[in-house]
């Protein structure tokens, strides 16, 4: 399992998610470094941890539809592995991205459900991007589907597990399941049995989840459900997970 730090970006910050509050983030304050700008906290992430490889929320083109170039641009570096979401929710969007950076050079190009309208346009920008580089993230909230006002009735009326069965049968590879009103609460991953569930079902997929992970214990429960990754920011900023409790994963 591999242990893939979060940088929620905002106005060109790196902020502190609160259970899925956006209004409320503020830059973060971290035992690893005393900057809040993207790079310094990838390279903290590399000096104090060894880590190289970064989940990034741009929460300007999530939110506002206004990806930030110059933040995206400043760490899109040959050292890093960056899975990027930046509110993809239409092929057409994401080829506007793509004539401003050189999306071949990311791990990951990652679709938001609380962006995307469905499974017909999921499978446009899937046609865009290279085999097995597109990630579907099932987000949820409080354990219920994240859907934006224009998602399909196909979707409205579906479960988490639906939509995530419906995103795999496309030929998705790479599954990230998150609830959001676990995100830096420190209270456990809720997500656990719907992902104990999907890897029953879809054994081959790569599968990541996150939100509320607090101590080396919670890696282990993680871990055993069957996880190829996890998404942690707060437990790293916070000390609460060392280079020593992140050992094994790295």
């Amino acid at each position: 399992m591999r242990i893939l730090p979060v940088l929620d970006v905002l106005d060109a910050m790196v902020v502190r998610g609160i259970a899925g509050q956006r209004a409320s983030y503020r830059p973060i304050q971290s035992q690893l470094t005393s900057e809040s700008d993207a790079v310094s906290v990838c390279r903290a992430f590399q000096r104090h941890l060894g880590i190289t490889e970064y989940y990034v929320a741009d929460l300007d083109g999530i939110e506002r539809d206004i990806p930030n170039y110059p933040v995206l641009q400043s760490i899109l570096q040959p050292q890093y592995q960056l899975w990027l979401d930046a509110g993809f929710a239409s092929a057409e969007k994401l080829a506007s991205v793509m004539e401003r950076l050189p999306l071949e050079q990311l791990h990951r190009i990652i679709v938001g459900l609380e962006c995307c309208s469905g499974i017909e346009s999921l499978q446009a920008m899937q046609a865009c991007v290279t085999p097995g580089q597109l990630a579907f993230s099932l987000d949820l909230q409080q354990g219920k589907p994240l859907l934006p006002e224009h998602a399909s009735e196909q979707w409205q009326q579906a479960s988490a597990i639906d939509i995530a069965c419906q995103v795999l049968e496309l030929g998705i590879q790479t599954l990230i399941v998150l609830d959001l009103a676990a995100v830096g609460m420190g209270q456990g991953t809720p997500t656990l049995a719907l992902c104990q569930t999907l890897r029953e079902r879809y054994p081959k997929m790569e599968l990541v989840t996150g939100g509320g992970v607090r101590d080396r214990g919670d890696l282990q429960a993680l871990e055993e459900s069957g996880c190829d990754g996890v998404l942690i920011a707060s437990a790293l900023h916070d000390g609460r997970l060392t280079r020593d409790d992140l050992a094994r994963y790295l």
